[in-house]
């Protein structure tokens, strides 16, 4: 591979390759955000278990999510590099052995070594997805499996959410019940692994060398940028945070500019800046953070403002979130259908039944705050759910498309990290947002729902243009 330029693809004949060959692959995705927000749900367990400080629970979730969105990109290279299943496998084995460890954690600082382990598998295992996805289908058959990939996210987040709660505050025999949700973790882990061998391979018929530079200005920027995003709310955004914000963005942009040069001598980049310039692939990412942003603020404040102003304790939270989650996870698995009727237009109705779903939430918080508000809200979170699995599917395919599939391993590592520092920079905007403010209870969840709404409509204007950008070109190519 000498050059990184987009390799225009061509028109290929669309394969026919079954949704459950990819059932291991996709399973992943649910098993990474499984992870992620039953540990979140558990924590008060854990507190009670190892007495640990408000900064170490911090340290148990920044510990999984750091080093997950440090080495996303990277990973997705690797398995350019070395086979995409290969390092799927790989990263599974390392996510289930530090599953494993995780529920034997005789403390905390044990706990904490396991998290990273655990965030380091999950970052190397799940951009292989969207890679074999990409490498291996086209047409409904690739709408097929990216549909399935969102549902298992869906799944893995409900599954997080009502089994971390139910079993935080339990115990079986004389071991804490919050171990457990990592013994579902390795047990689901063990699964992907054995169905991930069913999954079609595919490999790059050309040496990818791997640029070691770029590679460390790139996990040391976003290392640095994670770190600061992390802990600055808690700590009150002291100057060395603030300092570390400013050379994660130096080492950032230095990096663009050693990419670039890279590319300009004919060698193979890390970040290919011919790709990144790509207007779909830019307009997409986009909107790719803005949804990710505000969805990320309104999931924050949910849960806290139904515990702080009505007693709602975590299982309660989750539980009204379940339907939601399932009627993601049932549109997701029809989307093939509602594409082939809508076509690109999907991405537009979905962004807009998503604006009717907040449009609802807030208006439902703000004229029916009463104990009865989780019952209440369902219409509304039912139609936020149908919304999200039908934007969310068609965003993935944008980022997927635009990438050349020599490189696939890149989109699963770009969408990956735009998605998990998004969905922190939502959560600190939101949280910023409600602590100067002091708002807490119905003020809290309202902000989140008016904050998500404002972002939703920046995220509809997107849509639009790059469905218009897309039905233009089939135009030039049609007369042409």
């Amino acid at each position: 591979m000498t050059s990184t330029a987009p390799v225009p693809l061509g028109p290929v004949a669309e394969t026919t390759v079954p949704t459950w060959r990819y059932l291991g692959l996709v399973l992943a995705t649910g098993i990474g955000s499984y992870s992620f927000n039953a540990v979140a749900v558990a924590l008060p367990a854990v507190r009670a278990d190892f007495g640990a400080s408000d900064a170490l629970l911090e340290l148990v979730v920044a510990g999984y999510g750091i080093p997950f969105a440090v080495l996303l990109i990277v990973g997705g290279r690797l398995g350019d590099r070395f086979g995409r299943h290969r390092l799927f496998t790989a990263g599974m084995l390392l996510f289930l052995l530090g599953a494993i460890a995780c529920s034997l954690a005789p403390g905390i600082e044990t706990l904490l070594a396991a998290r990273v382990v655990q965030g380091i598998g999950v970052a190397l295992g799940t951009p292989q997805v969207l890679a074999t996805i990409q490498a291996t289908s086209t047409g409904s058959a690739r709408v097929r499996a990216i549909s399935a990939f969102s549902a298992s996210g869906g799944i893995g987040s409900a599954l997080g959410q009502v089994l971390g709660g139910a079993v935080a505050g339990t115990t079986i025999g004389s071991v804490s019940g919050w171990r457990a949700t990592f013994w579902v973790a390795a047990v689901c882990a063990a699964i992907a692994i054995a169905l991930g061998r069913l999954a079609p391979r595919s490999r790059v018929h050309m040496p990818v060398a791997i640029d070691i530079a770029g590679t460390l200005e790139l996990g040391a920027g976003i290392l640095l940028l994670t770190t600061a995003l992390t802990f600055g709310p808690s700590l009150g955004w002291p100057w060395p945070i603030l300092l570390t914000l400013v050379v994660s963005v130096a080492l950032l942009v230095a990096m663009w500019a050693h990419q670039d040069r890279i590319e300009r001598s004919g060698r193979v980049p890390l970040l290919p800046p011919s790709i990144l310039r790509l207007r779909p692939l830019q307009l997409g990412l986009v909107a790719t953070g803005l949804f990710f942003a505000g969805f990320g603020a309104i999931l924050f404040v949910i849960p806290r403002a139904l515990a702080d102003g009505l007693d709602v304790p975590p299982l309660g939270a989750g539980l009204a979130l379940l339907p939601f989650a399932l009627v993601f996870t049932v549109v997701s698995l029809l989307l093939a259908r509602i594409q082939r009727r809508l076509g690109d237009r999907t991405l537009v109705w979905g962004v807009a039944v998503y604006v009717l779903g907040l449009v609802g939430i807030a208006m439902t918080v703000l004229l029916a705050w009463t104990p009865m508000l989780p019952w209440i809200l369902q219409p509304s979170l039912l139609l936020l759910g149908a919304g999200q699995a039908m934007l969310f599917s068609p965003l993935t395919q944008i980022v997927v498309r635009e990438v050349p599939v020599e490189a696939a391993g890149l989109s699963g590592g770009l969408f990956g990290t735009v998605q998990q520092l998004a969905l922190s920079l939502g959560v600190i905007a939101i949280g910023g947002i409600s602590t100067a403010a002091a708002w807490t209870g119905q003020a809290m969840f309202a902000a989140g729902a008016v904050f998500d709404l404002a972002i939703a409509l920046s995220v509809l204007a997107l849509a639009i243009a790059l469905v218009g950008r897309r039905a233009a070109r089939g135009h030039r190519r049609h007369t042409t």
